[in-house]
């Protein structure tokens, strides 16, 4: 199992994360627990050798080989597995902003969901879909792939420095800041603010603060993994070791504690390049 990085050229940087290369010669890993859990990112899902099958909140979600997804913000963890053949996949991951400003949908309708580019756009969709499929490797994909995100940018000049600044804000703090205190800062009401990221992000900021603040603390022990760091770290962002314990397992599946017993290797092998 291969997991690669590629950054995404400049002009892409605000709205992709990153850019990841997936490869299995066994497809994914049947011994390990294939959990990704949520990290307030979209992503844009290319099987391109094999096809995937994700299991999240009790639905399961087949992405073909040689199509093209994207797939909604993720608010509950979500289980992949594959056929144990030849296995190649290319994920492009979105900031928060990069769906509204590259994608004109409601995106409560695809959160913890998936719809391929040739629902999406049609005759477009589906010719971009065979473009990349005929592409030689996966580097030849993701240009293709770059090259179309650079296209629905230029498209849409629509303003978006509400949801730019606010955003800037919850990652700034990692979802830190309370959004009594978000709504105060901005002048609008929080009723507002929940129904401007439900209709262009796809989760409430009170939704998305919770994943940015549950993915500091998940972060630290992917890389560390010490069996005290649970313990050292949780006070920073939770005010009791309850509530800790319940916005972990909502993320994972599991208690801390078991968690740490698991293995999860394939999600590790994404988060080294968060």
């Amino acid at each position: 199992m291969k997991v690669s990085f590629t950054q995404p050229e400049q002009q892409l940087s605000p709205y992709v994360a990153l850019i990841w290369v997936f490869e299995s010669r066994s497809g994914v890993p049947l011994a390990d627990s294939r959990i990704i859990v949520p990290d307030g990112r979209a992503k844009i899902i290319v099987p391109y050798r094999n096809s995937l099958c994700a299991a999240v909140s009790h639905r399961l979600l087949n992405a073909q080989e040689h199509h093209i997804f994207l797939v909604g913000i993720q608010s509950n963890p979500t289980t992949i597995a594959s056929t144990a053949t030849d296995t190649g996949t290319i994920g492009v991951e979105l900031t928060p902003k990069g769906l509204y400003h590259l994608f004109k949908l409601s995106m409560h309708e695809i959160t913890n969901r998936m719809v391929s580019f040739e629902e999406l756009f049609g005759p477009p969709g589906a010719r971009l879909q065979t473009l990349v499929g005929d592409a030689e490797d996966p580097q030849q994909k993701i240009a293709l792939l770059q090259t179309a995100l650079t296209h629905l940018l230029q498209q849409n000049d629509k303003e978006y420095a509400l949801l730019d600044h606010t955003l800037d804000l919850l990652a700034q703090t990692h979802g830190m800041m309370p959004v009594q205190e978000l709504a105060a800062h901005t002048g609008y009401t929080r009723r507002y603010l929940d129904r401007l990221f439900q209709e262009h992000v796809g989760v409430s900021p009170k939704s998305l603060a919770s994943i940015l603040r549950f993915q500091e603390v998940y972060q630290g022990w992917m890389q560390h993994q010490s069996p005290t760091f649970f313990s050292n770290h949780w006070p920073a962002y939770y005010y009791d070791q309850s509530h800790f314990i319940k916005e972990f397992k909502r993320f994972t599946g599991f208690t801390p504690q078991h968690y740490a017993g698991i293995v999860n290797e394939f999600g590790r092998a994404f988060s080294a390049g968060q």
